[in-house]
């Protein structure tokens, strides 16, 4: 059967089938880069700074987590305790969850961040994703160099902190992509 669309009809249409490719392919881009940085469990671990973690690097002890908890029927002293692993439905649930609480946390953290290059935008939602809001935003000089679009200042900021030093491999990586953002100016 034909559409009976217009020739305008016919580029909405595949403007739009363009733009969710696109949103497709930058979703599992990110997917795939939290994957690494964080891992992916089924069962309960202990992440570097002495939490239960499960998933990818969902934060068993943060209490703000609770909702996906009770929504998903979960409880968290059994998965805390190793009695319960979780199943792939659960996990991507949680990173659901942890990935929509980490953008919006970003979007307080720059207000600009849907007009940085997407290099930038990658890093930005790795560091809220691993931090959260409340440490993400003692990042003020990075933010301060990010207001003046100086990638490569808020890339020397990631770099002189603790964060840097305590995430190993993630670090060098997610400085990486700020810097990219450098040789696009």
């Amino acid at each position: 059967m034909a559409d009976n669309l217009s020739p305008q009809g016919y580029t909405v249409r595949a403007v739009q089938n363009a733009e969710r490719t696109l949103m497709s392919r930058a979703s599992e881009d990110i997917a795939q880069m939290m994957g690494v940085n964080e891992g992916i469990k089924k069962d309960v671990y202990t992440d570097t700074k002495g939490n239960k973690s499960i998933a990818i690097g969902f934060n068993l002890e943060d209490e703000t987590n609770q909702p996906i908890l009770d929504e998903l029927g979960l409880d968290r002293d059994e998965l805390k305790s190793g009695k319960r692993s979780l199943n792939d439905k659960e996990i991507s649930a949680m990173y659901n969850y942890s990935f929509k609480r980490a953008a919006n946390d970003l979007k307080k953290f720059d207000p600009d961040i849907n007009t940085r290059p997407y290099s930038v935008q990658k890093a930005l939602l790795d560091m809220s994703y691993n931090l959260g809001y409340t440490k993400l935003s003692k990042f003020v000089k990075m933010k301060e160099a990010l207001q003046n679009n100086d990638y490569q200042k808020a890339a020397d900021e990631m770099v002189d902190s603790l964060w840097y030093k305590q995430v190993g491999d993630r670090g060098p990586r997610t400085e990486k992509l700020m810097r990219e953002a450098s040789d696009f100016k």
